[in-house]
């Protein structure tokens, strides 16, 4: 009896929880859009805009590509990986501050807002991730993805970085207000340790003995597997996961540990 009650409180509990990212979500995208349909097309265009402008500039700059027959599909994977992983960790860092008043209800704690935007930001990536590769298919005339298996992994391992270095960055920011200058700091300095424009195997072994640690470097070399037949990696699934194990570990003890603190600043 003692074990069917307990059942139906942890039940009663997730559901609850449930509803109450729902809410959080549904506020996010009400926040965000507002109600004007147009805001929600703007939400997938900016994404893709930046995206587009980034292949254009580096497909213009380059004869040919380094990745293959096509700069086009080698660009793509380097900078939508790197995009989607840094813009869903990057949205998600102010997702106590931006919510800092729902926090003095009961039933709202601070990881629930890091899930609420982590799955919106989440949902909208995949999207514009489709919209794209779906666009470059079309346009090359041949299938982008030849491991749909392997592709499909990708996604699932960025997204889970994505969200384990979002959850990080939320709790960190709060307890150490000067990381979100630092976070901002390390955008060009990151996107050029990710591998984006060059094969990261083909660079000299000191400099790649560097950029191994970075695991935005291996979310890229896991997408560009599934879309190469013959691609030469540096890809190391394991670390990416135990990186991506760890930082999710610490957002949740130190979330737990500093409730209070961050619920009240």
């Amino acid at each position: 009896m003692h074990t069917l009650r307990s059942d139906m409180n942890f039940a009663y509990a997730a559901r609850q929880n449930l509803r109450v990212i729902g809410a959080l979500a549904v506020r996010e995208l009400a926040t965000r859009y507002g109600q004007n349909p147009l805001n929600y097309f703007w939400g997938l265009a900016e994404p893709a805009a930046l995206i587009g402008i980034y292949l254009v500039v580096h497909t213009l700059a380059k004869a040919h590509g380094t990745g293959g027959d096509s700069i086009i599909l080698f660009m793509i994977t380097g900078i939508m990986t790197f995009r989607m992983t840094r813009g869903i960790s990057g949205k998600v860092l102010k997702a106590i501050s931006s919510n800092q008043p729902l926090l003095t209800y009961p039933n709202v704690k601070p990881l629930d807002t890091i899930i609420a935007r982590a799955t919106i930001e989440s949902l909208i990536w995949l999207i514009v991730c489709l919209i794209f590769f779906t666009a470059i298919s079309v346009y090359l005339d041949k299938r982008v993805i030849v491991h749909k298996d392997e592709f499909a992994l990708a996604l699932l391992a960025v997204l889970f970085f994505s969200f384990s270095l979002g959850a990080f960055n939320a709790v960190i920011s709060i307890l150490v207000p000067f990381y979100s200058n630092i976070w901002n700091m390390m955008g060009l300095p990151l996107l050029l340790a990710s591998g984006i424009l060059y094969v990261a195997a083909e660079m000299p072994p000191q400099i790649l003995n560097i950029l191994v640690w970075n695991p935005f470097l291996h979310c890229v070399e896991w997408v560009r597997i599934a879309s190469y037949l013959d691609y030469h990696t540096v890809l190391d699934r394991e670390y990416l996961l135990t990186v991506s194990s760890i930082l999710l570990t610490v957002a949740l003890v130190l979330e737990r540990m500093y409730r209070t603190r961050l619920m009240s600043e």
